[in-house]
């Protein structure tokens, strides 16, 4: 029987739980351990602060008339300006270095760029997390997420689901997850690295190489992650033993190949192994992907090279259609390698055309990789796909009600536990190496992920389907339960199954 939640009102993290609770009463969950999983251990909030540099604001125009005789300034170190997608601009100190200004009440003109309002920089705070979710079977793992929209009920999700993908993915970590209360793209590179250094001084009692080991999530990278490392091993007498203390690293500091790619790779991989069980080619399959960020970008690059065909790329910022396929490296060199394109989106690609965003879940397609953020894939997003799989590259991006509508209109589903587990291990294998002080080929961390990725899948596909099987790669046999289920609560089934040895093996500490 499910244990009576303390929650008094319906939140993301309580409807989030209901497969952990569905999958628990299926396999009978020992009660205690049912409790120990139901809250996180440990919720942090915390606050981090920085001092930010000098803005230049674009002057409301109705003030413009005031200022038509100022005289244009010249700035020409061209370091000293770093643009921002709002318009505004950070006015580094060395900017007015051989610069010949001419400012009036704050209001400075830069020839055709128009007239900005200096800003002087302050002081700012910025509301911090880190939950620590469960670490039965090794240390809290799980990602640093910087967001404007996340929230602790958020972080309690991903830590959660961070403690069922180490289960899946068969690594001995726990799950944890944090951030920062942050638009990334509203900041500078140094900014960014001054609120990320006080970040971990804030949080160093907290993690270690063998306690907690943060990862990069939405809008952090292997730079983060190096600042990150920088700040909790300054100073310590044996700091090269650290350098686990964060994954996701630049290789040249420690990191791992094929981390990188690494969750898009187990996408691909999960997505190769639906069209091997259906006996459909994958060449020429046409499929959409939302997001464009790490997952998506390298899980399209991936699937393209297998065959495949992405037809329509959505982002926070644009959707964009082509039938014949997009050229998935050419809008890779558009987002990434364009200086003007301050948003890092897909939207104005000149290889595709624009179309809507409701528009976009209704494209023709065998594939849907949403990539993006949590419950895109809600009951009227759900009941216009038209598409056979769902393979979930983004966290928690279908809602309860899509899952309704996607089974009854029988389109199948790679739950997000599985499909996007390739990042937590190759994250694993980089902290071996780390621990070990080696170094491996991407080749070998490549072999080592797909064995991961494809055995595991097999054995939730087995779940699913009620097939006890014993086989040289996997055996499935101890973790079906007698009936067949949907997917996602079959590989919860063999989260929990896992998770559940280690409290029933070990016992209580009292």
């Amino acid at each position: 029987m499910r244990v009576p939640s303390t929650e008094k009102r319906k939140t993301v993290y309580t409807e989030a739980m209901e497969v952990f609770h569905a999958a628990a009463d299926l396999i009978g969950l020992d009660r205690r351990v049912r409790l120990e999983l139901e809250e996180p251990d440990y919720e942090h909030i915390f606050y981090v602060t920085a001092t930010l540099n000098d803005r230049l604001a674009p002057l409301p125009k109705s003030e413009h008339a005031r200022y038509e005789k100022l005289a244009s300034s010249q700035i020409r170190n061209p370091a000293g300006l770093t643009p921002l997608y709002d318009g505004k601009f950070i006015l580094r100190h060395d900017a007015l270095r051989g610069a010949d200004l001419h400012v009036e009440n704050g209001v400075i003109r830069l020839g055709e760029k128009g007239l900005f309002r200096i800003e002087e920089g302050q002081a700012k705070r910025f509301k911090a997390y880190r939950v620590q979710h469960n670490q039965a079977r090794g240390p809290y793992k799980g990602g640093i997420r910087y967001h404007k929209d996340v929230s602790l009920d958020l972080f309690k999700v991903l830590a959660s689901e961070m403690t069922w993908k180490t289960a899946i993915a068969n690594v001995p970590f726990g799950g944890g997850k944090g951030g920062i209360k942050i638009d990334p793209r509203q900041y500078s590179s140094d900014e960014l690295e001054a609120i990320t250094l006080r970040y971990m001084y804030k949080m160093k009692q907290l993690i270690g190489p063998d306690v907690d080991i943060p990862a990069p999530d939405v809008g952090t990278n292997g730079e983060v992650m190096a600042w990150m490392f920088r700040q909790f091993s300054d100073g310590e007498r044996e700091r090269h033993t650290m350098r686990g203390i964060v994954t996701g690293k630049d290789t040249r500091i420690g990191g791992s190949e094929g981390r990188v790619k690494a969750t898009g790779q187990g996408l691909a991989y999960c997505v190769e192994e639906w069209f091997k069980d259906k006996q459909l080619p994958i060449k020429g399959s046409r499929m959409i992907v939302q997001g464009f960020g790490n997952v998506g970008q390298a899980a399209s690059e991936i699937l393209v090279a297998m065959g495949a065909r992405i037809v329509a790329v959505q982002d926070a910022d644009g959707t964009i259609y082509n039938p014949d396929g997009i050229d998935v490296a050419a809008l890779t060199e558009y987002v990434y390698a364009n200086k003007d394109n301050l948003k890092k989106s897909v939207g104005g690609f000149p290889g595709a055309q624009e179309i809507s965003k409701s528009d976009f879940w209704a494209v023709d397609c065998e594939v849907v990789l949403p990539c993006a953020l949590g419950n895109a894939i809600d009951a009227d997003v759900a009941s216009k796909i038209k598409a056979k799989l769902v393979a979930e590259g983004a966290n928690h991006p279908t809602s309860p009600e899509g899952d309704e509508i996607l089974a009854s209109r029988g389109i199948d589903l790679i739950p997000d536990i599985i499909a996007n587990a390739g990042g937590v291990t190759v994250s694993y294998y980089e902290w071996i190496q780390n621990k070990r002080m080696e170094h491996w080929t991407e080749a070998e961390v490549n072999a080592r992920l797909e064995f991961a990725i494809k055995s595991n899948y097999r054995i939730i596909q087995d779940i699913a389907l009620n097939r006890p099987r014993k086989t040289p790669e996997f055996d499935s046999r101890g973790f079906v339960v007698g009936k067949q289920l949907p997917a996602r609560t079959a590989a919860m089934v063999l989260a929990l199954k896992r998770i559940e040895a280690h409290y029933l093996i070990e016992g209580f500490s009292q």
